[in-house]
């Protein structure tokens, strides 16, 4: 990512901020029914920290799902470099918190967008755009962040964890993660509308973790499933990034989403 921002112009450095991630970083993943959350969106390289933060009006869903259903979460703001929620699990079980951006659309020139899209191994992409002799042509892109926590309110005996949240992008997990621990392995799925992404990349890391220069890189499997082992404890993230081309938009060539889950791995 340092070559990225390196060779970008100055006009074009608020569009360096599309390849970061967004993640949802709660004060404590464990609590309890009825007891206030803090919960911060951040974007930004170097995990979990913040570079800026994401305007209100830019919010397309701030969701919490609980063994009761689904409600908006409301009073969100700007705090400092985070966007932050207090949300408010009623009940035991696990709590899903989701927050996702409107599709915005942005231009890089061919030599950037070429190097981001290696950067980020979309190699069809890249083929595709040699195919349709678009090589040296501005990279013209649609793209939407996606973040997912799972709290886990008391007693975790349902498995709302493994219920999709019905977004473009997500990644979902094969097991409860409230109770990993250091050196447990974990089997998520990336769904893409709904059903299985297979051989896309996926990538997790821990605190410090910066760029792109993931602790580990996997794809998924013909299923859509990848594997995590946790090397190490605390605030842990698995994203992935999907590319395919736009329909009918007149301002874009390909449409895009981040996707990110953040969960908590214990000593």
């Amino acid at each position: 990512m340092k070559r990225l921002l390196i060779v970008l112009a100055v006009l074009l450095i608020p569009a360096a901020l599309v390849a970061h991630d967004t993640w949802l970083i709660p004060a404590a993943f464990t609590t309890t029914p009825g007891a206030p959350v803090r919960v911060k969106l951040a974007t930004g390289e170097a995990f979990p920290a913040s570079e800026t933060a994401v305007a209100p009006e830019r919010v397309a869903r701030f969701t919490l799902r609980t063994k009761s259903g689904v409600r908006p979460v409301e009073g969100f703001r700007v705090d400092g470099t985070f966007l932050v929620a207090d949300v408010t699990p009623p009940e035991p079980g696990h709590a899903i918190v989701v927050a996702e951006t409107k599709a915005r659309a942005f231009e890089l020139e061919p030599k950037v967008f070429n190097e981001y899209l290696r950067e980020e191994e979309l190699k069809t992409i890249m083929d595709a755009r040699k195919a349709k002799g678009q090589w040296n042509a501005p990279g013209r892109e649609r793209y939407r962040k996606i973040a997912k926590t799972i709290l886990c309110v008391g007693e975790t005996l349902d498995k709302g964890y493994e219920q999709p949240e019905g977004l473009w992008l997500e990644i979902v997990p094969a097991k409860s993660t409230c109770n990993l621990r250091w050196r447990d392995m974990l089997v998520v799925q990336v769904l893409f509308e709904g059903k299985p992404l297979p051989r896309v990349a996926v990538a997790a890391g821990y605190e410090g973790a910066t760029g792109h220069e993931y602790p580990f890189w996997t794809r998924t499997n013909a299923n859509g499933l990848a594997k995590f082992q946790f090397n190490k404890t605390g605030t842990w993230f698995i994203r992935t990034l999907h590319m395919v081309p736009a329909k009918d938009d007149p301002e874009a060539d390909w449409q895009s989403a981040f996707s990110t889950l953040t969960l908590e791995v214990k000593p």
